[in-house]
């Protein structure tokens, strides 16, 4: 697994080790960034389920301010700190967060693209992650929401406030843009 493009083009990246993750293949990686490659320069982004950090990192080469990066699985967050490190990214751009996502939720502040690469056998759970980004009042009006899912599992319904933009199928990996246009009532 490698960097595809920006300021660490072609640097590899460490996987956790064993096989509770699943990483973001090359290709679905640059069609995900060619999807949203407006998006990403001095954007703050959240890096939910981050696995070694691949899309988080992706961002923060193609010009991204910040990186949230999230897991609580400890194989990786030991990748994600060992390629943090080889990087040398600066900890103020890219900050870890250790946790489960529903405790990470609280110590993110607004974000414009969101990543989500959560476990396949997650799907049922996307309108509830949605959900919670914008109650917590993550999301910026107009951020995009990026998943990854395995594109076998069935639909699942989008909360008040989001719109789907794309739907693409890369073999097994589903993947979706989705906008968030906001609940009417946010005071920024």
């Amino acid at each position: 697994m490698r960097v595809i493009a920006g300021d660490f083009k072609g640097r590899k990246l460490l996987t956790p080790k064993g096989t509770d993750v699943r990483p973001t293949a090359d290709r679905v990686k640059e069609a995900i960034f060619s999807m949203v490659q407006t998006e990403v320069s001095d954007s703050v982004c959240l890096d939910l389920f981050a696995g070694s950090g691949a899309l988080g990192i992706e961002a923060l080469s193609r010009g991204a301010v910040r990186v949230y990066f999230c897991d609580n699985a400890s194989a990786s967050i030991e990748a994600l700190r060992q390629n943090l490190y080889t990087l040398k990214l600066d900890m103020q751009r890219a900050i870890i967060i250790a946790k489960d996502w529903r405790a990470a939720l609280s110590m993110i502040e607004k974000c414009n693209l969101v990543f989500i690469d959560a476990p396949y056998n997650m799907c049922e759970h996307y309108p509830q992650i949605l959900s919670k980004l914008a109650n917590r009042r993550i999301l910026e009006e107009g951020a995009y929401v990026v998943i990854e899912r395995d594109a076998s599992a069935g639909a699942y319904t989008l909360p008040a406030g989001f719109e789907k933009l794309l739907e693409k199928r890369y073999g097994s990996v589903g993947v979706d843009i989705i906008t968030y246009v906001g609940d009417g009532d946010e005071n920024d």
